[in-house]
């Protein structure tokens, strides 16, 4: 693994170095280039003599599509397919001669192999994260690699363990290679989620009506793709000069006005930002008659930090919950170990969004605030709505100033604007918040709390086809022309 350290260097937070940007969902080569060539070839496969290698189609243009970012995690990618498919076939050890033994042989299989992709995870996310926090502590100097970070690699390790997990329990499908493939290469997710699991996903690989295009699922795939677009394009993107300016430190001070405004400003553009990815990769499956889960229900309405995590990034904490906070004893072993067993899961959710103490903090905070929204609940404590809406709100808000700055200096600098010791003055600086800025900031909040959600659009009783494709064609016509050198997604640097 050592030579991948010549690959690429980078700076910052672990960031990883985009060299080719053009396949980004939200980029003329992905839309205009790379979805219709593949869509053409699979129809044409699909009708054709050779149907039972549309799969491999699917594979293959995967394959390509994260090559093309940089083809030299290629390798990485595949060893971790060859591995885990192999290291799976092991669970179905037979050669122990009672139930008890070959339990703990494929007991044992597991704990391996689920360690194999932790360590690679390790590896590549945490190593110099580790390495510097342990010379801090003890003064230990160990060279830092300053290692590029594998694209998705925080995605599709989750996604393996889900696979490994599928095995042992013996799940339907899981030594069809093919399939497993698909599953943890399949493009519309294979970046940035949502995190499907094995036996929701086989089930469809495996039906007759998968691989051939239909209008049923076509149509309402190309809708889900243009509001996620659009989320991207024209509103996420419209937050990020804010944000950069605000967290960065171009603007000297760090008034009260000014971080509350730039908390607000990350907080939708990461909203509408991995929202609208989702919404993309969801479209995209649709289109091939692949359903992914929901991975967001309005989460900025919610009521308690519960009902926040119950709706933000949903396929991330259904995987905390079932490979984590439960196997850690959930909530089965009284209410103090059960906040504790919270913390530790959001504490290590934390830092699987990024290796940096920031990170860390904010998982702390979210950790520390469920417990107490768990024993506020278990005590019969009742908020009226706007009040608890506002506090929800006002805890995520402050997260935000940790997940997004640069450095912990930053974080508390601003935290300490948060709260009004940095004054109240605002719009003095180059860069700061204007009345412009702030005005945009409002509008982004009354569009995330008063309007329908795109699970609420889809279901609307669309009486005439002319205004659905009408509603289609502005939609995509104008992120079209606003796509000139799109920036990534947010949640690619995880």
């Amino acid at each position: 693994m050592a030579a991948y350290a010549a690959v690429a260097r980078l700076h910052g937070r672990g960031e990883r170095t985009r060299e080719r940007t053009d396949l980004l969902f939200n980029s003329y080569p992905f839309a205009l280039g790379f979805l219709p060539a593949l869509i053409v070839a699979y129809l044409l496969l699909s009708e054709s003599a050779w149907s039972s290698l549309t799969p491999w189609l699917l594979v293959g243009a995967s394959l390509f599509f994260y090559a093309w970012w940089n083809p030299a995690f290629l390798p990485l990618f595949l060893f971790s397919i060859a591995f885990n498919y192999s290291w799976a076939l092991l669970l179905r050890v037979k050669d122990a001669q009672d139930a008890a033994e070959r339990e703990r042989q494929r007991k044992a299989i597991l704990a391996v192999g689920i360690a194999v992709n932790v360590a690679l995870l390790f590896y590549f996310k945490y190593r110099d994260f580790f390495v510097s926090s342990v010379d801090m502590a003890l003064g230990v100097h160990w060279p830092l690699l300053h290692l590029a970070l594998p694209l998705a690699i925080s995605f599709f390790t989750f996604e393996q363990i889900t696979y490994q997990v599928s095995c042992y329990r013996n799940e339907e499908g899981t030594h069809d290679f093919v399939s497993y493939a698909m599953f943890i290469s399949f493009f519309p997710h294979l970046i940035a989620g949502p995190i499907v699991r094995y036996r929701e996903i086989y089930p469809q690989f495996n039906r007759g009506s998968t691989f051939r295009l239909t209008a049923e699922n076509v149509a309402p795939g190309l809708m889900i793709f243009a509001i996620g677009l659009f989320k991207k394009v024209i509103l996420a993107d419209t937050f990020r000069r804010y944000v950069e300016a605000i967290f960065d430190g171009r603007i000297p001070a760090t008034a009260f006005v000014d971080v509350w405004g730039g908390a607000l400003a990350f907080g939708l553009q990461v909203y509408f930002d991995f929202s609208g990815y989702s919404d993309m990769a969801i479209g995209l499956a649709r289109m091939f008659n692949v359903r992914f889960p929901e991975n967001f229900n309005s989460p900025f309405k919610s009521t308690s930090l519960i009902d926040f995590w119950r709706r933000w990034h949903m396929t991330l904490s259904y995987f905390l919950r079932d490979y984590l906070y439960i196997p850690l004893g959930g909530n089965r072993r009284g209410e103090v170990r059960r906040n504790l067993n919270l913390f530790i899961t959001m504490l290590l959710g934390g830092l699987w969004h990024g290796a940096d103490w920031t990170f860390v903090i904010w998982g702390a905070l979210h950790g520390g605030v469920l417990a107490i929204n768990h024993t506020w609940r278990k005590i019969g404590i009742e908020l009226p709505s706007l009040i608890a809406w506002a506090m929800t709100f006002a805890v995520v808000t402050i997260g935000w100033l940790f997940f997004r700055a640069s450095t912990f200096a930053r974080a508390w600098a601003m935290l300490r604007g948060a709260i009004g010791l940095n004054g109240f003055a605002w719009g003095t600086h180059y860069g700061s918040l204007g009345g412009h800025e702030m005005a945009r900031i409002m509008l982004g909040l009354a569009i995330v709390l008063l309007c329908p959600n795109r699970q609420t659009i889809m279901e609307w009783n669309w009486a005439d086809d002319y205004v659905y494709a009408g509603v289609f064609a502005v939609l995509t016509t104008v992120c079209l022309l606003s796509m000139a050198n799109p920036p990534a997604f947010v949640y690619f640097q995880f």
